[in-house]
């Protein structure tokens, strides 16, 4: 058989950040439809499904095969060629490197009919094929981009029910806004004596402080992206709940992922309250 592994980072500075659900959602989209992303492939139709995985028919440079894709949530996605001249295994599989950043693995051991197991024509075959695999992992990372720079982050779907509450879509504007580094529309946000708590420093009070203290941090970062895994918009929107993961660009280019929980209040649509929970020391 053919082997062939790769790993590549998920994020990268100044981009949108993807959370480890957010590449789920871009693998499952793959698995039930992988036309968009592999070129070469002519036909992909799901036959057969049932808890966890799926059964497929696909065309791939003219040659029939069925693929049972079996899911591990949020971990990996295996595609075993069950039937076809081409048998074999193929694996996507989310991970993190030495420093915790999310990585994205395509594995596969495959064989063709005809042609001897680790011979020169089995290498010429499936060699050209390496390309055409990265790459789809690499536009399924951007498909997901895509969707949040088009539609926002709330097109992208929650994991559960219980990951939010009421309509949220104005958190999900306040990170949209707070994304874009733009402190005036930042400000209009909030009323003229809103209160400010960051991590374990002392509340402050009023526009001049909120510019102040988001400022300093702004100051020292060229992006910042918020993934947005839990909103909980209470009390008729009055309240807002926030569970995120964020990654800051530095200056220098280098990248700082943390994972916030942020706390609003809002008075007359405005936010009159805003609570950071999150550790910036590294940053």
């Amino acid at each position: 058989m053919y082997k062939l592994s790769r790993t590549i980072p998920v994020n990268e500075p100044g981009k949108p950040l993807l959370s480890r659900h957010d590449v789920w959602v871009g693998l499952e989209m793959k698995a039930n439809n992988a036309l968009p992303f592999v070129p070469i492939m002519q036909k992909c139709e799901v036959v057969d499904r049932g808890n966890g995985w799926l059964t497929r028919d696909i065309l791939l440079k003219d040659v029939p095969l069925r693929e049972k894709v079996t899911f591990e949530p949020e971990r990996r996605v295996i595609f075993e060629r069950i039937a076809g001249s081409e048998p074999g295994r193929i694996e996507n599989v989310i991970g993190e490197d030495e420093q915790g950043n999310l990585t994205l693995t395509f594995a596969f051991a495959l064989g063709k009919e005809g042609l001897a197991d680790g011979s020169e024509a089995e290498t010429k075959h499936f060699a050209p094929m390496e390309g055409a695999y990265l790459g789809a992992v690499a536009s399924t990372l951007g498909a997901v981009r895509r969707t949040v720079e088009e539609k926002g982050r709330q097109a992208i779907p929650f994991r559960s029910q219980t990951d939010t509450s009421g309509d949220p879509q104005w958190i999900f504007d306040f990170f949209r806004i707070a994304d874009s580094l733009d402190m005036q529309k930042f400000l209009a946000l909030h009323t003229d004596d809103v209160n400010i708590t960051v991590s374990n420093y002392p509340s402050s009070s009023g526009k001049d402080a909120l510019a102040a203290a988001i400022g300093n941090l702004w100051g020292r970062i060229k992006a910042m992206s918020h993934s947005v895994s839990g909103a909980w918009s209470l009390h008729d929107g009055s309240i807002g709940i926030a569970e995120t993961q964020c990654m800051y660009t530095r200056l220098d280019g280098t990248t700082y992922t943390i994972r916030p929980c942020t706390v609003l209040r809002r008075r007359a649509g405005l936010i009159c309250d805003l609570r950071i929970h999150a550790d910036m020391t590294q940053l």
